[in-house]
């Protein structure tokens, strides 16, 4: 159950503050705003959740306290506390409930490309759509090694910043990281986050059809 609710932290992460993923076209207004006040309705109230807010934590703060206290065991309140105890540091926060924080991270990497692998097709199909390539050229770069998750930041950083997507790929496999890259091509965050926004709200359309 810890596993599976770690997973669910971290593919939050990617979908909803990584990626965007808190737009659906079928919902009313009023739905929308509902969804993005609350990115953590999966596994946290709505009350808990506003409560946090109102004292003065960021929802990117209190999904990093959620990942931290799954593994944990713990509270996220209780973590919360901690974060603002430790000067604010997340690696600091981390090892306060012994945990290692570059570890926590890779796991959640690992369970981030686990969650696009388990929807492969959809996220091929809507890769190549967003992109202009086809299915057959987005399927050779994930069998010569090229993550799901790269493939799909990517395409939204090619789209963001008007490069064709190959010239992102050949970087990546000159061993250049997703924020080396993003910062070579000197990205605005906005612009990207709104191109990771439309392609994660089609990726999820498909996800639910």
């Amino acid at each position: 159950m810890m596993k599976k609710l770690s997973m669910i932290v971290c593919a939050l992460s990617f979908l909803l503050l990584g990626s965007g993923f808190n737009q659906a076209p079928q919902l009313t207004n009023a739905e929308e705003g509902k969804q993005q006040e609350n990115p953590h309705r999966h596994f946290m109230n709505e009350a808990d959740f506003q409560r946090l807010i109102d004292q003065g934590y960021t929802k990117k703060e209190i999904l990093k306290a959620a990942h931290i206290a799954k593994f944990a065991d713990k509270k996220i309140d209780d973590v919360l506390k901690t974060y603002k105890e430790s000067d604010s540091s997340w690696e600091k926060t981390a090892a306060h409930y012994g945990l290692d924080m570059e570890k926590l991270k890779k796991q959640c990497h690992e369970q981030k490309e686990k969650f696009l692998e388990e929807h492969k097709e959809d996220v091929i199909e809507n890769v190549a759509e967003y992109t202009g390539k086809t299915e057959t050229q987005i399927k050779s770069w994930v069998n010569e090694g090229i993550p799901l998750r790269f493939i799909v930041g990517g395409a939204a950083m090619a789209k963001a910043s008007g490069k064709d997507m190959e010239e992102l790929i050949k970087m990546k496999k000159n061993g250049q990281s997703f924020q080396d890259i993003k910062k070579s091509l000197h990205l605005d965050k906005g612009k990207l986050h709104e191109e990771m926004k439309v392609l994660m709200g089609k990726i999820k359309e498909d996800m639910k059809n």
